[in-house]
């Protein structure tokens, strides 16, 4: 029971990032006011249109289900976000967690049941350069560990990274190693490229999105590259080259066949 006690906190309480950060605050006084910030994207704005991904997972080829496939691993980024609602309760602070590098806005909540505490702490720090955005939960008032880490640049070309470090975001444990890492950066042609990837695994999943939803993609393991397709702006059709363990061409060709 209490276990599930502190997984619904959880989803309650990491509620605070992102969408916490749209809604003004009449608390402390903030130098920098981060409170009003948003994130890169939300559910309604993945960083893959979804319906390009429908219209290649309905059309009933092998390439474009398997594009449709892999543009989902982009989008798997939402699932964390989705996560985050606002919650009531929180306390906001100008304190940093660790070391933040510039002005910080921190939301805390803590639930005890008398004999353990659990926190989560939501904190948005900015410097020069970028913001960062960090969730961090800690159990019965040991050090915080990091659940999720993420920052964008302020240039007008956007750019970013989003570490996750816990698969369960129920896991007061996270924190000592990545296990997918995602990036992203706008082009000044309205292009957009995005990766997703992790170390261990030894996968790099490099996507292009042009500013017509068209697009690229390949997909790598252990640095050897093992597919590479196109698809065009709605989704119907395009290219596909697969390679065998030594990244030697095996199939080209058009997709629908």
């Amino acid at each position: 029971m209490k276990h599930l006690k502190k997984i619904v906190l959880l989803l309650a309480v990491v509620s605070l990032i992102f969408n916490v950060s749209c809604s003004k605050d009449d608390g402390d006084d903030v130098t920098t006011d981060l409170s009003e910030l948003e994130f890169v994207f939300d559910q309604s704005n993945p960083p893959v249109d979804q319906t390009i991904i429908s219209n290649l997972s309905s059309s009933g080829d092998a390439n474009a289900t398997q594009i449709a496939s892999q543009l989902s691993i982009a989008n798997l980024m939402t699932l964390y976000l989705g996560f985050f609602e606002e919650t009531q309760g929180s306390i906001k602070t100008n304190t940093p967690i660790g070391t933040c590098g510039g002005d910080a806005v921190v939301y805390t909540y803590t639930a005890s049941d008398g004999v353990e505490s659990f926190t989560v702490a939501y904190q948005i720090c900015e410097t020069s350069d970028k913001y960062t955005f960090q969730v961090l939960t800690s159990q019965n008032g040991v050090d915080f560990n990091l659940l999720i880490y993420a920052e964008e640049s302020k240039a007008d070309l956007r750019e970013g990274l989003m570490n996750i470090y816990a698969g369960d975001p129920t896991d007061v444990e996270a924190g000592s190693e990545i296990i997918i890492a995602y990036t992203w950066k706008e082009n000044s042609d309205g292009s957009f490229d995005y990766t997703a990837s992790n170390d261990d695994a030894g996968f790099l999943l490099s996507i292009k999105i042009n500013a017509d939803n068209s697009g690229t993609l390949s997909y790598r393991l252990d640095g050897v590259l093992f597919y590479e397709a196109t698809w065009n702006s709605t989704g119907t059709a395009g290219t596909y080259t697969n390679y065998d363990s030594e990244g030697n061409e095996v199939a080209s060709g058009n997709w629908p066949g």
